[in-house]
């Protein structure tokens, strides 16, 4: 990455965390351009280089986060992951994102998000052989995928809204608990 590129990346960096600073202050709508590059300590120029409006760095941070996601998923060794781990993975990277996630979904943006992060997350059956979740037709992956994908945004929305959420392996015993007895 060349100095300009590098450049360009922090700022979005230091737009994208100026952006959550002002959501822990006030609502979403009452924060403009200026607010964000100004608690950023970047001009207004700067930031309309790097996007076209607010929503555009909320839509950013959506499709950054699921491409760390993405990443974190890859770093397993093994593609082979079972349900428990795929889990294990979702639980533990969503809970390094929850205090950003919270604020979101306080002002009811997160599942404006949705839109942004679904179809990154229908390559995942392309990336794993994880057979939970890909045998069968194209259709019928199209609808497992929609049904997963829709099932862990509301988890996640369940979980990280909550004062005190549980840890993360809680959670993959909670989540595998539940499907065990769906399964009886």
């Amino acid at each position: 990455m060349n100095g300009q590129a590098r450049l360009a990346a922090q700022s979005r960096k230091w737009l994208l965390e100026a952006l959550f600073k002002l959501l822990k202050q006030r609502d979403y709508s009452a924060i403009t351009v200026k607010d964000i590059a100004e608690t950023a300590q970047l001009s207004r120029r700067t930031f309309y280089r790097a996007f076209k409006n607010k929503d555009e760095l909320l839509k950013y941070y959506g499709e950054h986060v699921m491409q760390r996601y993405l990443a974190a998923l890859q770093q397993h060794e093994d593609i082979n992951l079972t349900f428990e781990q795929v889990l294990r993975v979702f639980f533990n990277f969503w809970w390094q994102e929850r205090q950003q996630i919270k604020l979101l979904i306080q002002q009811n943006l997160f599942i404006s998000l949705l839109p942004t992060i679904v179809p990154q997350s229908f390559h995942l059956y392309e990336l794993f052989d994880a057979p939970w979740h890909i045998q069968g037709t194209p259709q019928e992956i199209n609808y497992i995928m929609s049904f997963s994908v829709a099932g862990f945004w509301n988890i996640l929305n369940t979980w990280l809204a909550k004062e005190d959420p549980e840890e993360p392996a809680e959670m993959v015993k909670i989540l595998l608990k539940a499907i065990h007895k769906l399964k009886s």
